[in-house]
Order: C-alpha cells, then structure tokens, then sequence
C-alpha cells in the first residue's frame, strides 16, 4: 500500500468511526470479554475442581456454576433460595462452592468450618444452618455445627489445619487473578457476574453458557 493509499484508507476509517461512534464501545466490549475469557481460561480446571464436599447439584452435569460467597454477605444469603430452586429445577447443573472470606475474622472462621463440613460429607447441612442464623459470629458458626451434625473435635482440628487454610489462601488468590472483589460472584461458563441475580437471569446466564458449550 503506497502512502497516499494508506492516507486514504485511515481517512475512510475515522469517517466511518465518526458517523458510527457505538462501534467503539462494541469493540471495548468484545476486547474485555476475550480478557475475561483468557482469564478463566488460565484457572479453569482449578475453580471447576470443587474441595471435595463443597458440591451441590449434577457432579456430571453439562453447565458448572461456580460461587464465591462470604458467610457474612447479605446478598449471599438472598441467594440460598434462588440457588436451592435453580438446582431443583434443572438437574445438569453442577454447583461449586468456592469459600471466600472478605467481610470479617469471622467470615475466615465460618468459611474454615464450611470446609471442615464438606470434608464430613455435611456441607449443605451447614451452609444452610449458618446463614440461616444470620451473621457468621462465633456462637452461630458453633449452633451450625451442631445443627448439621458435626463431629465437632474433629471439625475443629481441621479447621486450624494447613490443608483448609491453603484453600481459602487458593480462593482469594484466584479472586485476584480473574479479577473481581465481592461476593456473590459467580462463574458460568466465560461469564464473571458479580452480585445477586434473580432467578430468571440465572437460568438466561446458564443458557448462554450451554450455547457455547
């Protein structure tokens, strides 16, 4: 291309630009959802990878959800429900839960015993005690225990261990290298959405994701 070709090409271009200025925001769009993608793509296998226990849903079903909860997030709780009818109401959907202690000391603690729960086979049990006192201190996280039946020496003794710390370290690590900062959070596919979702627009977030499966 000789120079007063190229001239003429970048003149037909920012013409163009000018008269369509949304092709700008189409184009920072589809750049940031190929970040995204690049993103997950590099931990995939570790966030779809439960802690054994941390599971609910179709183990072999055809759409992961991945959730990143604190046990003192407002929203979190809100969407115990949602999540509860969403896998009621289509059985290929496997849910991972990801322990992701942000808010308080004790959201660490309660996510340390969420994780000694799902060693014991017990972790939806204890999940639902907890949130079902509201605030993840102390006295509920030892009244959730107890509700899901616990054995509670040994859930204690695990939850000081260097295994359950290394995965809450693993999740807070995997937080920052995909990129977000709050709970919910939800991985769906190549989706990243953060907040709570009404039921509608997870069942829309778990169509697209089987779209592109």
């Amino acid at each position: 291309m000789s120079p007063a070709e190229r001239k003429a090409t970048e003149s037909l271009v920012k013409a163009y630009i000018l008269e369509n200025p949304e092709i700008i925001n189409d184009a920072v769009a589809i750049f940031n959802q190929r970040q995204v993608a690049e993103r997950l793509s590099a931990v995939r296998n570790e966030l779809t990878k439960p802690f054994p226990g941390a599971e609910a849903g179709n183990p072999k079903g055809d759409v992961t959800i991945v959730e990143f909860y604190d046990y003192n997030c407002g929203y979190c709780r809100a969407i115990l429900p949602v999540m509860k009818r969403l896998l009621k109401s289509d059985g290929n959907i496997h849910l991972v839960y990801r322990e992701l202690p942000i808010l308080s000391p004790t959201s660490r603690s309660a996510a340390l015993w969420a994780l000694a729960a799902a060693r014991q086979g017990k972790h939806e049990l204890f999940n639902d005690a907890l949130f079902a006192r509201g605030r993840a201190d102390d006295a509920n996280i030892a009244a959730a225990a107890q509700t899901a039946g616990l054995d509670i020496a040994a859930a204690r003794s695990f939850a000081v261990s260097l295994q359950a710390k290394q995965e809450i370290e693993r999740n807070l690590a995997v937080m920052q290298q995909i990129g977000f900062n709050g709970t919910p959070t939800f991985i769906i596919g190549d989706q990243i959405i953060e907040g709570a979702l009404e039921y509608e627009a997870l069942q829309s977030a778990v169509a697209k994701a089987r779209e592109k499966s």
